[in-house]
């Protein structure tokens, strides 16, 4: 028995699929991912400008917290990126109040960040798509999958 095995480990499994391929930015034919990647776009295009705003707010607040090495300190500010990109995710869907666009959402921006860090993007990709994983697939399941 493996990982994906069963309902659950169906949803797991293109959930991590189409987080990767979107924040990744890698080709994926599937029809979910079509689908999501033109929603995605479309909150992208959308919301650019409050975005731009929240990276700049995260990228001022953790450069100003953090005074060592450059090469320790590009460590620490990635780590602290994708700390606080689980925590907006946390206050998005806080009370569990989920929905799919703030799943979408939760995309979009991972997206838009990991466009602005190209260079730790898979690792984005990683912690959006095991924050989906753990905390939304019992939600995504009742509400029919990606289907």
């Amino acid at each position: 028995m493996s990982f994906f095995d069963g309902e659950d480990g169906q949803i797991q499994a293109e959930t991590l699929e189409i987080t990767v391929a979107l924040i990744c930015q890698i080709s994926c034919q599937t029809e979910t991912y079509i689908r999501i990647k033109k929603q995605v776009d479309h909150i992208l295009h959308r919301h650019e400008i409050l975005f731009t705003g929240i990276h700049r707010k995260l990228h001022s607040l953790s450069s100003s917290s953090i005074e060592l090495d450059l090469i320790h300190r590009q460590d620490m500010l990635d780590d602290l990126l994708c700390f606080d990109l689980r925590t907006i995710f946390d206050h998005l869907v806080e009370n569990n109040q989920i929905t799919w666009g703030k799943i979408l959402t939760i995309l979009a921006f991972s997206t838009f960040i990991a466009k602005k860090h190209v260079d730790i993007s898979d690792r984005i990709a990683f912690v959006t798509g095991q924050y989906i994983v753990k905390k939304l697939t019992p939600w995504i399941k009742e509400h029919g999958g990606w289907v």
